[in-house]
């Protein structure tokens, strides 16, 4: 069995580097042939340099690829294009799989039982907060909170796909994700494999830690992060669900009342620089949903209702 290990990445090269140290130190088991496919996405900070000079691995090729269009559903796209494995895995490049990781989180697309497969995401221990609330660890990526029996979606952070998916599926949407409307491409993709009949499985005890940026626990990145998930939401809601909103406009403003009225009571008592309370969060992404909705319902839908392929062309990531 084949096996690609893809991380999409752009401009952050330390951490690139400690989490290729990491996969350095993966067990890689008999029978599987793997390869490592670092996509870099235009960066700028010299990591194609640090990539192609990296040591070889003990049992795991190297390679290099360079899409330099901006965001991150482009890379993955070039990744599958160009993967040779018979399964992608999906890894972002702050995260440390456990040495055990490669051979559990293939192993229900190895055995039959699914085609993709969620893998366990924690945080490191360093990032963990009392003020925490699982919705919030779920903004990090944490899979605590996911439906073992029947995961919603795969989370790209670290997450496997059978090659044979793209032949129903064909590509990450480019209008979502980073560098585009910010969420969501790995989600609308998840939808897309159901909906195409294919089985998402878990495999939590193919671990990951997360070791993002200690600056997105900050109060003005979780409120970047709200509105993009309300934009990328938006997008979804319009142009695969084909979801008829009543009133948005109205919504729109109700939404933003309730925020400033709320905002306005609370102040005094707020003084974390870090997080967002629960209350918040959903006032933003209502907010940024309805006015992206209102801007999207003037556009051509690109989708049939849960359509499996954007209308009118687009990119494709042919199966192996």
């Amino acid at each position: 069995m084949n096996v690609t290990v893809a991380i999409c990445t752009q401009n952050h090269r330390e951490s690139l580097r400690q989490t290729l140290a990491t996969l350095g130190r993966a067990h890689v088991p008999a029978g599987l042939d793997c390869e490592l496919l670092v996509v870099d996405n235009a960066s700028t900070d010299g990591t194609a340099e640090m990539v192609r000079a990296h040591a070889p691995f003990p049992r795991m090729t190297l390679r290099y690829a360079h899409e330099p269009r901006r965001g991150v559903a482009h890379a993955r796209n070039t990744a599958v294009a160009g993967a040779r494995g018979d399964i992608v895995l999906f890894i972002d490049d702050d995260v440390r799989p456990y040495p055990d990781w490669l051979e559990k989180i293939c192993a229900p697309i190895v055995e039959g039982r699914a085609h993709a497969v969620v893998g366990g995401i924690k945080l490191a221990p360093h990032l963990e907060r009392p003020w925490m609330t699982p919705r919030q660890r779920a903004w990090m990526a944490a899979t605590e909170t996911l439906d073992a029996e029947d995961p919603p979606a795969i989370i790209s952070a670290n997450a496997a796909l059978s090659k044979e998916v793209f032949r129903k599926v064909p590509c990450f949407d480019t209008e979502l994700g980073p560098g585009r409307l910010g969420f969501w491409e790995d989600s609308l993709f998840s939808f897309q494999l159901k909906e195409a009949g294919y089985r998402i499985a878990s495999a939590f005890d193919a671990v990951a830690e997360h070791h993002f940026d200690e600056s997105r626990l900050s109060r003005s990145s979780f409120l970047d992060r709200a509105r993009k998930e309300g934009r990328s939401w938006a997008y979804v809601a319009h142009h695969w669900e084909h979801r008829e909103v009543a009133a948005p406009r109205r919504m729109l403003w109700k939404s933003a009342l309730y925020l400033a009225k709320r905002r306005a009571l609370e102040r005094p008592r707020r003084h974390n620089p870090e997080g967002l309370p629960e209350w918040e969060m959903d006032a933003v992404v209502q907010i940024h949903f309805h006015r992206q909705y209102l801007a999207e319902r003037a556009r051509p839908r690109n989708y049939e209702r849960r359509g499996l392929v954007k209308l009118g062309g687009g990119e494709t990531c042919p199966a192996a």
